[in-house]
């Protein structure tokens, strides 16, 4: 089976947090806010990011800014443990990693 992985969302950024590491590179985290299909009053806010050169062009953006991604999804996870009882439990996160965008 094949299959492909790769998104276009409009949306403003939300939340952005850009990072410079310590092996030099960039890391760009935020939420794009996307109106909800049929409601102008609501959104829907996804997790997108980026590493590299991508990242410090996104680092320059405020928030606020509307900007149109070309991406692709990529799920992470990491062990913990459940709050409640401290057993192990993985934890699991989706986002849209910006592979190109646009101001608009």
């Amino acid at each position: 089976m094949q299959g492909e992985n790769f998104v276009i969302l409009v949306g403003k950024i939300t939340k952005a947090k850009f990072k410079e590491l310590d092996n030099g590179s960039y890391m760009f985290k935020a939420n794009l806010a996307i109106p909800a299909p049929g409601d102008d009053t609501s959104y829907q806010y996804i997790k997108v990011g980026a590493w590299g050169r991508m990242a410090e062009d996104l680092g320059d953006l405020k928030n606020g800014t509307c900007i149109r991604v070309h991406g692709h999804i990529e799920e992470s996870s990491y062990d913990s443990e459940c709050r409640f009882c401290k057993a192990p439990e993985k934890k699991y996160w989706t986002e849209v990693m910006i592979d190109n965008f646009i101001t608009i």
